[in-house]
């Protein structure tokens, strides 16, 4: 059985307190990895000569720099669990994305864009290694549908604006006891253009890179099974 929430900062100064507090809250609450967290970093693209769109300082202290990419979501699926070297799963997850973005023509003149989503799918995985190894290998792909809630910029807050579509997501993992502690890497790479109409011609789209960790105290323990 699959069973996660799932939570995602772009500030690591946000996703350092909620790996420790989510960390805590696995071990002492739940006794269990049902925590995930991960720090996500987006990358923009933009088809207009001179115009340019970043994701916010990550390092920056102010609210909207605190919280410039948050997702939080909940995943539920199976996976197979025999002791041989090859197992598989699935699981369907639904997630809240908040992206908040730049978009200018240089660093002095760059302005705030917020853009609110849910995200829906499906993703397959496979796992290599035995489960009576103290190490495992998860490979994740998977497709989720991106809807547009809320936008909100400079110029406008016109929910309109916001196109939905596609977006595939992969993913790889080390199951782990020690200090592994369930890490990986993933991406989620979107497959159409975030505006709709915003200015005629227009296109922006995103990619987002993300560092996940399950924090479980207990997987440091030679005892504990995973």
């Amino acid at each position: 059985m699959i069973s996660n929430i799932e939570l995602a900062s772009g500030s690591p100064y946000t996703f350092a307190a909620s790996s420790i507090i989510t960390g805590l809250a696995n071990y002492y609450l739940l006794n269990d990895a049902f925590f995930e967290n991960s720090f996500i970093y987006g990358l923009y693209t933009m088809n207009v000569d001179g115009l340019k769109a970043r994701t916010m300082n990550p390092m920056g202290i102010t609210a909207s720099e605190f919280f410039n990419n948050i997702q939080a979501g909940y995943k539920i699926g199976y996976q197979t669990y025999n002791p041989e070297f090859f197992n598989c799963g699935i699981y369907a997850s639904a997630d809240y994305k908040l992206d908040q973005f730049k978009i200018g023509t240089d660093h002095d003149d760059m302005q705030r864009h917020r853009a609110q989503r849910i995200l829906v799918g499906a993703t397959a995985l496979v796992s290599l290694g035995s489960m009576d190894k103290p190490t495992r290998i998860i490979i994740e792909a998977g497709c989720r549908y991106s809807i547009g809630l809320s936008y909100k910029s400079p110029m406008s807050d016109d929910n309109s604006q916001l196109n939905n579509g596609l977006i595939s997501h992969f993913a790889v993992k080390v199951a782990s006891r020690g200090m592994l502690q369930d890490i990986g890497i993933f991406a989620d790479i979107n497959h159409f253009n975030l505006w709709k109409d915003y200015n005629p011609g227009q296109k922006l789209k995103n990619i987002t890179l993300g560092f996940t960790w399950k924090i479980t105290p207990q997987q440091a323990d030679k005892r504990y099974r995973y």
